[in-house]
């Protein structure tokens, strides 16, 4: 533990400019940003129109996959029929 008059030689934050003293600040200066970063992508609220756009997207597949699906069913009978009765 720190002895008192270690304590009083102490000076925060340091007041000179040496590459030591730069780096800690540099250092403490990426910590706050990476922590405001984070604390915003925590709060960010999505908006209406990408929650619709992706809506719209899972229509259009589901419509799509049905369309293929009905299309090879058709298809397929098309098929069996012309073999059935060549």
């Amino acid at each position: 533990m720190a002895t008192q008059e270690e304590r009083q030689e102490f000076i925060f934050p340091p007041n000179d400019n040496s590459a030591q003293t730069n780096l800690r600040y540099d250092l403490t200066a990426e910590k706050w940003m990476i922590a405001m970063r984070s604390a915003e992508l925590k709060h960010k609220s999505t908006s209406i129109i990408a929650d619709l756009k992706v809506i719209g997207l899972v229509f259009s597949l589901v419509f799509s996959l049905i369309t293929l699906v009905v299309i090879l069913i058709l298809d397929f009978v098309k098929w069996v029929r012309s073999k059935i009765f060549i």
